[in-house]
């Protein structure tokens, strides 16, 4: 599911855009502000696509990744402890 969500995202940021430039050069705006807005464009779309993928992460996915990031957390602990 997330391989599915990460790459319609990148579609949708890639097509984004280029609209955005697009419209952005036919409405005459200068290469400069241009390439601001498309890549405020990628990057606001990217973003949202993260957010859509958080909203869709089950309980059980965000306790295993809650509980992969605290173990990796004290791994240096229990070194410096055995040490």
């Amino acid at each position: 599911m997330e391989l599915l969500v990460a790459t319609w995202t990148t579609r949708l940021a890639l097509v984004g855009a280029l609209l955005v430039g697009w419209l952005s050069l036919a409405a005459g705006a200068t290469m400069i502000d241009v390439a601001i807005r498309v890549a405020l464009a990628a990057f606001l779309l990217t973003y949202a696509g993260r957010l859509l993928m958080g909203w869709l992460e089950t309980p059980e996915q965000k306790m295993l990744r809650l509980r992969a990031g605290r173990s990796s957390k004290r791994a240096p602990q229990r070194a410096k402890a055995r040490a």
